[in-house]
């Protein structure tokens, strides 16, 4: 689906002041820290606008990304740290013909591809193996609303349709909910109001409690939430 461009910018230049993206990446990289030794090469498909390559390069690893959203990828690129590579481009011509990697990651992509279970096949030959990829996913079609449309997003999963999609190609180490307390927000604003998400939210005295609430959920596992997390090791 086509994302609405002006949208999709702001969302893209909000990330780098958005505590929930913050703690979800965060969350990432606790899950691949032991694996993370220092130049380990780290492949970051869908950058955005470029956020977490510079929380990867501070624990040491070296960045090669893609992205396809043209303002995104400008944005990653001015801003990018040493020794992070970045490609203007989508999973699959990122993948052809490039050697797998110990570390993958893949934050909210899989919802923006209409073939989920091709791409979930063409991830599954970046990651070497013996390797790890961690993948996020927006939760619960519930949810699916204006936001969404914006972004461009055919689907939100649920543990189940998730594993439909990964397990073909990965096995599931851990797999977690993520953002309970950003459920009524996003059906208030996304569903019922049918309006983007309070992006000034983040600039505000109550951006910094919820900045609080956001990390202290990347550490609590949760019946639910806004966000489904996986750790994965390819199969053979």
């Amino acid at each position: 689906m086509e994302p609405n461009a002006l949208y999709s910018g702001e969302d893209h230049a909000f990330r780098e002041n958005d505590p929930y993206a913050r703690a979800k990446y965060e969350l990432t990289l606790r899950w691949l820290q032991a694996e993370m030794a220092a130049g380990e090469t780290l492949y970051n498909v869908g950058v955005g606008s470029g956020y977490f390559n510079h929380l990867a390069v501070s624990r040491g690893a070296r960045v090669v990304g893609c992205e396809p959203d043209e303002a995104a990828f400008r944005a990653a690129l001015d801003t990018a740290p040493a020794n992070c590579e970045l490609h203007h481009c989508g999973i699959e011509e990122f993948a052809r013909g490039r050697s797998p990697a110990k570390l993958v990651v893949m934050h909210d992509v899989l919802e923006h591809i209409a073939d989920d279970a091709g791409a979930a096949e063409v991830l599954h030959g970046l990651v070497e193996r013996g390797g790890a990829a961690v993948l996020s996913v927006p939760a619960l079609m519930s949810l699916f609303g204006r936001h969404d449309e914006e972004l461009g997003h055919y689907r939100r999963y649920t543990p189940t349709a998730l594993r439909r999609v990964l397990e073909p190609w990965f096995t599931v180490e851990r797999l977690r909910w993520y953002g309970m307390a950003s459920i009524p927000i996003a059906w208030y604003f996304s569903v019922f109001k049918k309006r983007g998400y309070p992006l000034r939210l983040g600039y505000s005295p109550l951006g910094a409690i919820y900045g609080k609430v956001c990390a202290l959920e990347s550490y609590v596992p949760e019946p639910i939430g806004t966000s489904l997390i996986a750790r994965l090791a390819p199969r053979a």
